[in-house]
């Protein structure tokens, strides 16, 4: 079983649940103590100790949860960074190649082009493409 199959039971189905190989919620544990941190730090932190009996503690997450909410909720699955990165390329239409070009050629570090681009849309966005008809 997937995490993501796995948190799906967490909080759907408890009658499949109770089917869960203790060898399963050990195999998940980190990963599903990880997620819930996201929103429940506090508990996330008493269930990370190194001798805890770590399906017990998917037990007890489940059983938080199950109170808490009655379906999956939205902060579980959140992007990764290079989702994030991808959809502000696909924003501006600028491949990420010509933006490392760009900054090698000027010599200025990737961090501070990507902030240029966030701070001067229109202006960066010119002057790329400017840079990538040049540079073609």
């Amino acid at each position: 079983m997937n995490l993501f199959d796995f948190i799906k039971v967490i909080f759907i189905d408890p009658m499949a649940y109770d089917e869960v190989t203790p060898g399963e919620k050990r195999k998940n544990f980190f990963m599903v103590n990880r997620r819930f941190a996201i929103q429940h730090p506090m508990q996330a932190n008493a269930l990370n100790h190194i001798r805890i009996d770590q399906s017990a503690a998917v037990d007890i997450w489940q059983r938080f949860m199950q109170k808490q909410y009655n379906k999956t909720p939205f902060w579980m699955y959140t992007k990764g960074v290079k989702k994030a990165k991808e959809q502000k390329e696909q924003k501006i239409n600028i491949p990420s190649a010509v933006i490392e070009d760009y900054a090698k050629r000027n010599m200025m570090d990737l961090q501070s082009v990507h902030d240029a681009i966030e701070f001067f849309p229109k202006e960066m966005k010119k002057e790329l493409k400017d840079f990538e008809s040049l540079s073609k």
